[in-house]
């Protein structure tokens, strides 16, 4: 019940007083066993933190006032010690959730996340060969999609991920009708940075379809900025710093997910306010140069909270609780 406290205080606060972080990205590992064509993560092997700093920096988050937190990555799962940082942020009173590829698969590990974790969402970016070559793995879609079976079966709010790119926009509806009735949400958001094609028709309804069904926890006025994004001619929406920001692997608050390179210094050195009080300035004249992001852990929340409708975000956040 903590979290769940911790996350409607978390939201009122921001709604009404401006008052954040409600959300907070741990990239725990650079590490990745995809080969995904959008990303060059997967291309080299920076440094991490130990365990122990590790649960340190789930602790400074926390400290933070963010009543959620994502492990991310690259993949989390290359660590060993999931399981531990996970127990941490429940201890510490956050909803947590976890992004992961679906290619490591132990089912012990899956069990003992099940403990601690609200939601894990699977990265699925189409039907078998969409995903397949998106991803750059050879059966990827296959084991993802069993390792997500075992997640529902472990008692875990399962979702999916979708990267849109030119590759599976026009093959939306047709993935969706084959996943919505497996998962408990969809999200999605366009590759970034952009590449610009014609969103079409068929492919906006696909997605509204699924709004409209429940099962894409996503603000209609981010699902409709889609098409405009692919054109070119998106407004930037940037709560960096103050709705959200995020952790790279070696514990240094950056900016946000996508901005790793906006540092503010080392978590493990400073809390999350003195940093943002001595860097944030500084942090802010980049922040302010930068074209703009339209992801779903950025923008979409952005559109979540700026909704006239009370329960637009909390139902938005909702969506990551498992009870």
């Amino acid at each position: 019940m903590l979290e769940k406290a911790r996350l409607v205080s978390g939201f009122l606060k921001y709604k009404y007083l401006k008052r954040g972080p409600f959300y907070a990205s741990y990239n725990v590992t650079f590490r990745c066993n995809s080969r995904c064509t959008y990303c060059d993560y997967w291309k080299s092997e920076p440094p991490e933190l130990g365990t122990a700093d590790a649960l340190k920096i789930v602790d400074r988050i926390a400290e933070s006032g963010a009543p959620m937190m994502d492990f991310s990555g690259g993949e989390p799962l290359l660590r060993n010690d999931m399981v531990e940082l996970a127990k941490r942020a429940k201890e510490d009173g956050m909803l947590a959730t976890m992004n992961t590829s679906g290619l490591i698969r132990k089912e012990a590990v899956i069990k003992e996340l099940s403990r601690y974790l609200d939601t894990v969402t699977i990265s699925l970016d189409g039907l078998p060969d969409v995903h397949d070559e998106q991803r750059g793995i050879k059966g990827a879609f296959v084991r993802s999609v069993g390792t997500m079976k075992l997640y529902k079966a472990a008692g875990l709010r399962v979702g999916i991920n979708l990267v849109i790119t030119r590759r599976n926009a026009d093959t939306l509806q047709e993935f969706f009708d084959y996943i919505a009735d497996s998962v408990d949400f969809i999200t999605v958001q366009p590759v970034n940075p952009s590449v610009k094609f014609k969103f079409s028709d068929e492919a906006m309804r696909a997605l509204i379809s699924m709004k409209d069904k429940g099962k894409l926890p996503l603000d209609y006025k981010y699902i409709m900025g889609i098409r405009d994004y692919f054109d070119g001619n998106f407004t930037k929406v940037c709560e960096a710093t103050k709705l959200y920001f995020a952790v790279d692997p070696m514990g240094q608050l950056t900016a946000c997910p996508p901005r790793h390179d906006i540092k503010l210094g080392s978590l493990l050195e400073k809390g999350f306010w003195e940093l943002l009080d001595e860097h944030g300035a500084e942090a802010m004249k980049e922040i302010d140069r930068c074209s703009g992001c339209y992801l779903a852990c950025t923008v979409g929340w952005s559109y979540q909270m700026d909704s006239p409708l009370i329960t637009s975000a909390y139902n938005g956040a909702r969506t990551y609780l498992s009870h």
